[in-house]
């Protein structure tokens, strides 16, 4: 099961927004990044899909105060929808919530949709698994039991998506699970958890589990460490992956792979606590990971924003301080941008890539000279010692090291063509033509190419007179001399 489209309506701070989740070619789309300042309703908008699939028994647990749902000002809200089934069936689907209902104003009013998210839960081989994680999440302690306090939601949709309405949420014990198969099934049934710590937490593989400490030991270049040990960022991200290869596993008992399973996931703000690195590759990851999932995520990361296709980045802003959130989709391909492009995009809106000390510096140096006669001489001074901080910044415009020798070899590459052209024979009596910068980049290119030919090619010359000169005759492997 897909989701092909989300529009909300007086759902908290937003009065009306929609989210096409389909392709060019009307296909799912699998990756929806959502940007924007915090307090612009992008958690929001996860939590309302989350709500909206969650089906009869999510709904129960999740919806704590239906009010709270309700803009300001707004009777009701509501949460529209359309799911699409693996084989191309489409359904729409919608939850309503008026001002003041309880919990079984809100199951009667909304039966039908429950019916049909509770008939796709039940029917396991249709791929409808719904999974959240909300930046609250964090990994269990190794000494909890396997799945959190009974005061929590455990299994089934809620608990697949308690971390985004539950603060502080423990999710599900990684430890504890990979202990507890190791002991029923043995040493293979750990495959797919290794496989996949592996391939998440680079540097560093998944070597044992310690049964006297209780948790799982990780070999890196300082020597085996215990998953408890290790980084935030490291424990962040293997406690939701772990969360989540448990519940597929529990969904699906009887698959050969659980990964394949089909499904959406929702992640609140993707890359919390990682290394630039980790988020330049976590969108290839996980696509990698779970080939058939839909992926909706918000983020503040350029790094993983820039990561995204045609179509898959949006942002969720205001366009004044009074106005209501809106969504703004992306024109174009992130993924083709520079870091700093992207960044000085509207999406991001930076006006500049210096810091705020240069910044400051340079609006003194622009002050000074515009109104040094009108400032006063304790103004100008301080200006000017502000000023002084630009003699220390680098020269963007400076030619590299690396950019004079490039120079230098093309100007050695013109003189050399200029010399041939001069060389041979009569003049003509055209006037010659300035060649365009196109022309003069292929001269170039091919002079390079004619010398590093030729260079090669007297190379094997020497080459093959040394080894005739030197080296004894040898068989080809497997020849007998009566083959000779």
């Amino acid at each position: 099961m897909y989701l092909s489209s989300i529009a909300l309506t007086n759902v908290r701070s937003m009065e009306s927004l929609e989210i096409d989740l389909t392709s060019g070619d009307g296909s799912n789309r699998r990756w929806t990044l959502l940007l924007g300042e915090n307090g612009c309703g992008k958690s929001s908008v996860l939590k309302a899909i989350g709500l909206l699939l969650a089906g009869t028994e999510g709904l129960a647990t999740l919806l704590e105060n239906p009010d709270s749902w309700i803009r300001n000002d707004a009777k009701s809200c509501r949460i529209d929808g359309a799911i699409t089934t693996r084989k191309g069936e489409s359904q729409r689907i919608s939850l309503e919530i008026h001002r003041g209902d309880k919990l079984h104003d809100i199951l009667a009013r909304n039966a039908q949709t429950l019916a049909i998210i509770d008939k796709a839960a039940e029917a396991v081989g249709h791929d409808a698994v719904v999974l959240g994680y909300g930046v609250s999440r964090r990994p269990a302690d190794a000494s909890t039991s396997l799945l959190p306090s009974d005061k929590a939601p455990k299994a089934g949709r809620a608990g697949g998506l308690a971390s985004m309405f539950t603060p502080g949420f423990s999710l599900v014990s990684l430890q504890r699970w990979a202990m507890d198969l190791h002991y029923q099934r043995g040493t293979t049934a750990l495959k797919t958890i290794r496989s996949a710590l592996d391939q998440l937490l680079p540097e560093m593989s998944f070597t044992r589990i310690d049964r006297r400490l209780g948790d799982l030991m990780f070999a890196t270049v300082d020597g085996d460490i215990p998953l408890a040990q290790l980084s935030d960022g490291y424990q962040n991200m293997a406690a939701w992956c772990g969360d989540l290869l448990y519940r597929l596993t529990q969904a699906y008992p009887s698959r050969k792979n659980p990964l394949d399973a089909a499904g959406v996931l929702l992640i609140d703000e993707i890359d919390l606590h990682l290394h630039p690195v980790w988020q330049r590759q976590l969108m290839e990851f996980l696509s990698a990971m779970l080939p058939n999932f839909q992926f909706i995520a918000t983020t503040h990361s350029a790094l993983t924003a820039q990561q995204s296709g045609k179509g898959e980045l949006f942002v969720i802003r205001r366009e004044g301080p009074k106005q209501r959130p809106t969504l703004i989709p992306f024109v174009g391909e992130p993924r083709f941008m520079m870091l700093h492009q992207l960044l000085m995009s509207p999406m991001f809106g930076l006006d500049s890539m210096d810091s705020l000390a240069v910044e400051d510096a340079r609006k003194a140096a622009r002050t000074l000279r515009s109104d040094r006669k009108s400032l006063s001489a304790p103004t100008r001074r301080a200006l000017s010692e502000q000023a002084k901080l630009l003699q220390e910044v680098p020269d963007r415009t400076a030619v590299t090291p690396h950019e004079r020798e490039k120079l230098a070899l093309l100007q050695d590459i013109k003189a050399a063509l200029d010399g041939a052209s001069g060389a041979g024979g009569k003049k003509s009596s055209t006037p010659k033509r300035k060649p365009t910068a196109a022309a003069a980049a292929v001269k170039t290119a091919s002079v390079a190419a004619q010398t590093v030919k030729a260079k090669t090619q007297a190379a094997k010359k020497v080459a093959a007179k040394t080894t005739a000169r030197k080296s004894p005759s040898v068989k080809a492997p497997g020849r007998s001399a009566a083959n000779d």
